[in-house]
């Protein structure tokens, strides 16, 4: 029984390692393409295919800004790599590595800026791993972030208890 579940963990471990790899190779890649559009008058090389017509951007009428591109935002709104960095960043939390948990969950802030839940879990984990202030801030961004949160008043004593009201 005990050898089943050493192998199950090692699997879900294994798992998670995969996945985070590939999500890892995924960016890279959508970077390198980002990159590549910048550089689109030094490339002798043509655009990969992909089966789909080009996607044209019709000319900006007179007077209206241009729309920014997703190439001029490397830090676009990415809601479905938010979700995965925060499943990601959960399982290693349980596992009780906190220090491969964190950049998880800071990515995912980043990926959806106006989302609270990796910023609970930013500081919950900083709680765990005695980072203090770190635990206070990323507790009071959530509640920046996320003002009515069924949690609210429970985060609001955790700050106080931390600023040492």
């Amino acid at each position: 029984m005990r050898r089943a579940m050493s192998a199950i963990s090692f699997v879900m471990v294994a798992a998670a390692t995969m996945f985070a790899a590939t999500v890892g190779s995924l960016r890279a890649l959508e970077q390198s393409q980002q990159q590549g559009q910048g550089q689109q008058g030094q490339s002798q090389q043509p655009p990969p295919q992909t089966g789909a017509p080009p996607a044209s951007n019709p000319p900006a009428k007179q007077g209206q800004p241009k729309a920014p591109s997703d190439a001029d935002d490397p830090h676009k709104y990415d809601a479905f790599n938010a979700e995965k960095d925060i499943e990601v960043g959960t399982f290693y939390l349980h596992k009780g590595d906190i220090d491969a948990a964190i950049p998880r969950f800071e990515e995912a802030a980043s990926l959806r800026p106006t989302y609270g839940k990796p910023r609970l879990l930013l500081a919950e984990a900083y709680e765990k791993k005695k980072d203090l202030d770190m635990a206070l801030k990323y507790y009071k961004e959530y509640l920046k972030v996320y003002p009515n949160a069924p949690d609210a008043k429970k985060v609001q004593k955790k700050i106080e208890k931390l600023e040492g009201k």
